[in-house]
């Protein structure tokens, strides 16, 4: 669930930029409006984390793993947006107006849950699809075991389908030194029928 901040007035970003700095939650920002971002489930969370450690002892050099608390700015839509892990090969690149945004991730990856999985695999995905930067965008889901994972093509346009993996298929990602398979991310977290196994 996402929680609408009210002001008296449409937000800049310069207010979105003051809320961001004063308050202890997330926030995202589009067509001014200051959106509150909801804690993520236990599982929701052991899967954002599974997902950094899997990436951390594969990626190539140059290339960091950043955290939810990166930041995005999507200067195709004006939209500040955050991303439940990301990739970042080569410097971070800022626009001026927000140093704590970048603006080049190379892989970004979600977690669906039933508030945002409309978002996440619509808008949201639209909204990182337009950064020139970005090579995948990365689904998975917190209630079974799968990965839905978009790809650009060499010539540079979005496949309109993802390729999906399930138990037992493996996941190439760009910056990435070998591949990912689908029971490295669910492995203790959901069983093989997608139940939880943390309750």
């Amino acid at each position: 669930m996402k929680a609408t901040l009210s002001l008296p007035h449409r937000a800049t970003y310069a207010d979105y930029l003051a809320v961001e700095q004063s308050s202890e939650r997330r926030h995202e920002f589009f067509d001014g409006v200051i959106v509150a971002m909801a804690g993520g489930s236990d599982e929701h969370n052991a899967l954002a984390m599974r997902f950094a450690v899997v990436f951390g002892v594969r990626l190539a050099r140059g290339c960091r793993g950043y955290s939810p608390d990166q930041r995005f700015w999507i200067a195709s839509t004006a939209h500040g947006r955050y991303s439940d892990g990301s990739i970042i090969c080569g410097k971070p690149e800022h626009p001026s107006h927000d140093p704590q945004a970048t603006t080049n991730p190379r892989v970004i990856v979600e977690v669906l849950s039933p508030s945002s999985a409309g978002d996440d695999d619509g808008d949201k995905r639209r909204d990182f699809q337009s950064l020139i930067s970005l090579q995948a965008y990365v689904l998975a889901a917190q209630d079974a075991r799968w990965v839905k994972v978009y790809r650009r093509t060499e010539r540079g346009e979005w496949r309109a389908e993802p390729d999906v993996y399930r138990d037992g298929d493996s996941f190439d990602l760009p910056s990435l030194t070998r591949p990912v398979a689908v029971d490295e991310i669910y492995d203790d977290i959901l069983d093989s029928a997608g139940r939880s196994l943390l309750r």
